[in-house]
C-alpha cells in the first residue's frame, strides 16, 4: 500500500470542494475520511455534490450513523463506506427491535447510537450497584470491573483494565432504502469489541507499563 497524500482541515471548513478536487487529482484507489462531529454531515453533502463517492471509494467512519445520514434525507451518497456501534434496524433480534419499539413509543422516532449508549451506561450503573449491594464508590468500582451486560447490540463487557467498554462495530455502506426518507446501511459486517479497541498488552505499552 502507498500513501498518496494527506489533507487536514480546520474544524467547521464551510467548502470542502477544494480538498476533494486535490484528493482526485491524487488518483488514489480509495481514501479514508477522518471526519468528526461537525464535519460528517457537511462533507457527505459535499461529496454528493462533487460525485467524489462515484469517483472513488471512500471509507468515513458515522458515514451510516443514523445522526449523519437523516438530516441529509435522501440526498445523502450511496455507496459510502461507514462504522457505527448501532444501527436501529441491526441486529435483527428480538433484544433490539423490543427497545427499538420501546423508543418510538416513548420518543416517536428512531433510537441512534447515543440512545444505545445511554441504555448501555444505566444498565452499567444498575448493575454494578446491585452486584457491590451498597452505595459505595470503591466497592461500585470493584463490581463494574468485568462485569457484562445485556445491551441492544448483545453481551457488552466492561474491561477490567481499562474501564473501556467492549462494544461490537458495525461497518455497512450507505444505499437508499423503499422504507426510509434516508438512507441506511446495508452489507452490514459485525466487528467483535475486542478486535475494535487496543489490547491490554498495546495499552501498557504505550503507557510505558
Amino acid at each position: 500500500m502507498e500513501l498518496l497524500g494527506q489533507s487536514w482541515w480546520k474544524v467547521g471548513e464551510p467548502d470542502f470542494t477544494p480538498y476533494i478536487t486535490a484528493i482526485l487529482a491524487a488518483k488514489p484507489d480509495a481514501v479514508i475520511v477522518a471526519t468528526g462531529g461537525r464535519d460528517c454531515v457537511p462533507f457527505l453533502k459535499a461529496a454528493k455534490a462533487t460525485g467524489f463517492n462515484e469517483k472513488v471509494p471512500f471509507y468515513m467512519h458515522t458515514a451510516t450513523e443514523l445522526s449523519t445520514l437523516k438530516p441529509l434525507g435522501l440526498d445523502a451518497p450511496e455507496g459510502v463506506i461507514g462504522t457505527s456501534n448501532y444501527f436501529f434496524y441491526h441486529p435483527d433480534t428480538p433484544e433490539n427491535k423490543a427497545f427499538v419499539a420501546a423508543f418510538q413509543k416513548a420518543y416517536e422516532r428512531y433510537p441512534a447510537v447515543g440512545a444505545v449508549y445511554g441504555a448501555m451506561a444505566a444498565n452499567f450503573i444498575k448493575d454494578a450497584y446491585e452486584k457491590a449491594g451498597e452505595v459505595d464508590t470503591e466497592k461500585f468500582i470493584d463490581a463494574l470491573e468485568g462485569l457484562t451486560v445485556q445491551t441492544p447490540v448483545g453481551p457488552v463487557t466492561m474491561r477490567a483494565y481499562d474501564h473501556q467498554a467492549m462494544l461490537p462495530m458495525f461497518m455497512g455502506v450507505t444505499k437508499k432504502s423503499p422504507d426510509h426518507d434516508f438512507l441506511i446501511a446495508t452489507d452490514i459486517v459485525t466487528i467483535p469489541g475486542d478486535q475494535v479497541i487496543p489490547t491490554i498488552e498495546e495499552n501498557k505499552k504505550a503507557r510505558g507499563e
